[in-house]
């Protein structure tokens, strides 16, 4: 699937809008609003919002193109980029200076995305809802690799049982270059 870089950028941009408000609400809670709202509406509608391409980081999965999103929102005037911080940590923050254009997305993608902004804002710290975001899925893929957004559906439902069965298991990730 091929990322509509122009929903992107309006998605984005609406998230900002909705959240330069908040205190805490940093890179790392934006990209998870992303990731939780492509998956879940993925999954709810069969289809995601800009069918955005996520891969593997330290964190949890994060938008392929944010950053490049971002920089072209700020130098289009759109949005201001700065830095706070909030304890120890410093914080990457963007303040929207115009509402996003959202004529392109349906009542229920934004639905979903501000369901996705207020769990975010009001139950998690960007720690929590990253290691929330490091599920199954996340957990076999490699850093850097991309992520399909079905991945968070990966569950692991049992552990091989010892002898042939485990054997197998590790003679087939040997042969397909897994760890």
């Amino acid at each position: 699937m091929e990322t509509n870089r122009e929903m992107l950028k309006a998605l984005v941009l609406y998230v900002i809008w909705k959240t330069s408000h908040l205190e805490d609400f940093g890179a790392t809670k934006l990209n998870k609003v992303l990731w939780f709202s492509e998956a879940r509406t993925f999954e709810a509608m069969g289809r995601p919002i800009a069918g955005e391409t996520f891969v593997r980081d330290q964190f949890g999965p994060r938008s392929k193109n944010l950053r490049e999103i971002c920089s072209k929102l700020v130098s289009e005037g759109l949005v201001e980029r700065f830095t706070e911080f909030v304890g120890d940590y410093e914080l990457t923050r963007y303040r929207a200076l115009q509402p996003a254009d959202t004529s392109m997305f349906s009542s229920e993608q934004l639905n979903f995305v501000d369901w996705w902004i207020s769990a975010i804002a009001d139950k998690h710290t960007a720690v929590s809802i990253s290691q929330l975001s490091h599920d199954y899925g996340w957990q076999v893929a490699g850093m850097g690799e991309e992520l399909p957004l079905h991945a968070f559906l990966a569950k692991r439902i049992r552990q091989p049982h010892m002898g042939e069965e485990l054997d197998w298991a590790k003679a087939e990730a040997a042969r397909l270059g897994l760890r």
